[in-house]
């Protein structure tokens, strides 16, 4: 996938951002496309057995949305950090596993 300095997003969660700003106004998510498009992120349009697999785990041990379990699918998967503020979702988490985080508050 990336380099070591590349910002990975699945598809699954842009669609969260873009279902939320799509909430105020069918306007503010078309900028939400056309920002994400300048944005150095590498976002994963593919969805294979081993990220179900991996997000599958995370939904079912711990409290949290479909959504954020590929946030951590993908970060163990690539041994990346994953980058958050969802504390309330992924403290417990951050205990119980060998995930790395970097908490932006």
């Amino acid at each position: 996938m990336g380099s070591p300095n590349t910002i990975i997003m699945h598809a699954i969660n842009f669609g969260e951002v873009y279902y939320d700003a799509l909430r105020f106004s069918v306007q503010n998510a078309k900028k939400i496309f056309n920002i994400m498009d300048k944005l150095p992120i590498e976002i994963l349009w593919k969805i294979d057995k081993n990220i179900i697999e991996k997000a599958g785990y995370y939904k079912t041990n711990f409290k949290m949305s479909y959504a954020d379990s590929y946030v951590l699918a993908i970060g163990d998967i690539q041994n990346a950090n994953i980058i958050t503020t969802d504390h309330h979702e992924f403290d417990a988490v951050e205990e119980k596993t060998n995930l790395k985080f970097c908490w932006l508050r």
